[in-house]
């Protein structure tokens, strides 16, 4: 990832060159804008994009979340009031 995306979202960056991990921004319906971030094994944030927010600030959210979740074992979960789940890893479409 080029250094000035790194410097902008260092905890996006860190989830995807060293922990393996994956981000998702888009449409889940029924939510029209989300933001879910995961490793192979575990969810490590999903955010609902509020009302007015821009993407950069949804980024910065996303950015945010994943550094709780990474740096403190804190889990924000704003999708489904709360109760998005992974699907189990054996469901889960193989690559």
């Amino acid at each position: 990832m080029p250094r000035a995306q790194t410097d902008q979202w260092p905890n996006i960056a860190e989830l995807l060159d060293q922990a393996g991990g994956h981000i998702g921004i888009g449409r889940m319906p029924p939510i029209e804008g989300a933001a879910v971030a995961v490793t192979e094994t575990e969810l490590i944030a999903s955010l609902v994009r509020r009302d007015g927010e821009s993407f950069p600030e949804l980024l910065q959210r996303l950015d945010a979340a994943i550094g709780k979740a990474l740096h403190e074992g804190v889990v924000t979960n704003e999708v489904n009031g709360g109760r998005f789940r992974l699907a189990p890893q054996r469901v889960r479409k193989r690559r």
